[in-house]
């Protein structure tokens, strides 16, 4: 011990200075330190900012798959569930039962099967055919339906949003012939039915998305009920 004392002395006399066996940081040190420390947190939330946009836009993208697929399986649904019943709408007028016309609000309208009663033992006994129309209102493609095929002065129909942001709804059909028609029925035509429909929707950011759905070979025609006295 006396003799690390007297060595210490000794480097103290010949360099002038005092030895520091314990040394800490220096101010810049920890300066740069916390620098360091700043840069590498930016870096490392920015990166992980940028995985949850990237997971939130995906998430956002399939949603929006989801709604579109299920648009379509609806729409498929009805067009191939197709029967031949004409309406009697709220004037006591006769509808085709399909009838699409380019330039109206409503774009499709047709009369299917397939609308289950939820309540078959409840009093009121209503018929499994449903009168359903598509329109395009407002950019969203909207489902309509009627509780009654045909409509007293009162009947409203249900309305139910299928898709937002729609630009463009249109239909196409194709005849006995095999000839693409923009209307249905065709004029001065006898035909009932087409033999498939192709649905058309342009939404905004996707473009536009095409699916054909086959109509019922066999469409069987329903007697509507006589006009009212």
């Amino acid at each position: 011990m006396m003799k690390l004392n007297i060595n210490s002395a000794k480097l103290q006399i010949a360099t002038g200075h005092t030895l520091n066996t314990a040394k800490g940081f220096t101010l810049l040190e920890v300066l740069i330190a916390i620098a360091v420390f700043a840069v590498m947190s930016a870096m490392a939330y920015s990166g992980l900012n940028s995985v949850m946009r990237s997971k939130q836009g995906m998430d956002e993208h399939a949603n929006r798959l989801v709604k579109i697929q299920k648009a379509f399986t609806i729409i498929g649904r009805d067009i191939e569930q197709t029967v031949a019943r004409a309406i009697r709408d709220e004037y006591g007028d006769e509808k085709e039962m399909l009838r699409a016309q380019e330039y109206e609000d409503i774009k499709l309208e047709l009369t299917h099967t397939g609308w289950r009663n939820p309540f078959p033992n409840e009093k009121r006994v209503r018929s499994v055919l449903q009168r359903t129309a598509y329109q395009l209102k407002d950019n969203q493609l909207q489902r309509l339906y009627w509780f009654d095929l045909d409509r007293g002065t009162e009947s409203k129909p249900f309305e139910t949003p299928l898709l937002d942001n729609v630009q463009v709804f249109e239909l196409r059909f194709v005849d006995q012939n095999k000839q693409w028609q923009t209307q249905w029925p065709k004029l001065n035509s006898d035909e009932i039915m087409p033999l498939a429909i192709e649905v058309n929707i342009e939404i905004e950011s996707l473009g536009r998305l095409t699916r054909l759905f086959r109509v019922p070979a066999r469409v069987t025609p329903v007697a509507s009920p006589a006009p009212p006295p």
